[in-house]
């Protein structure tokens, strides 16, 4: 603040003698022994041509700014270990026998007619039971249809071993 207000006093000071020269010459403005530094000084591409963020703080320096940053790489599947079903593979074996044990069909003539990923809003897995509360709470799991004997059955799943036959009506199948 002083050094403004001292800047103003020799502006005005330079202007006032200038006035009264007498002469049609324009004199020149003295420049002030303690310049203020520019505002907005321009950028360089070198850290010493930035400010530090606070009085006493270092400058950064060995990096030329802007630091390019690596392009991160998607992580790679792991392949699943050789004898073991992958955990949808799992639960489609899962619920394709609890079928074959309710419709007394064999296991070897049910087909998969889909999987598909999900994301269940609650514990329901998409197919609640009546009177009954459930935690709502995303559940990812998958909706797997079957056919058995020219009729098609919907499971609700989750990513581990629990499951739910779901109804026509949107409910559990006792």
């Amino acid at each position: 603040m002083k050094q403004w207000l001292l800047i103003a006093i020799l502006l005005l000071a330079g202007l006032l003698a200038a006035c009264t020269s007498g002469g049609g010459e324009a004199t020149a403005v003295p420049e002030p022994a303690t310049a203020a530094p520019p505002l907005n000084p321009p950028p360089t591409d070198t850290p010493a041509a930035y400010p530090p963020a606070y009085p006493g703080a270092a400058l950064a320096t060995g990096a030329a700014y802007p630091v390019d940053l690596p392009t991160p790489t998607p992580p790679t599947p792991t392949p699943p270990t050789p004898g073991m079903p992958d955990a949808q593979t799992a639960v489609v074996h899962l619920v394709s026998q609890d079928l074959a044990d309710r419709s007394g069909v064999d296991a070897s003539e049910i087909s998969v007619v889909s999987v598909t990923s999900v994301e269940w809003s609650d514990s329901a897995l998409g197919c609640p039971a009546p009177g009954y509360a459930y935690m709502q709470v995303i559940t990812p799991g998958y909706k797997i249809v079957l056919e058995a004997s020219g009729q098609s059955y919907e499971y609700h799943t989750d990513l581990k071993q629990h499951f739910v036959l779901c109804g026509a009506d949107g409910q559990p199948v006792p």
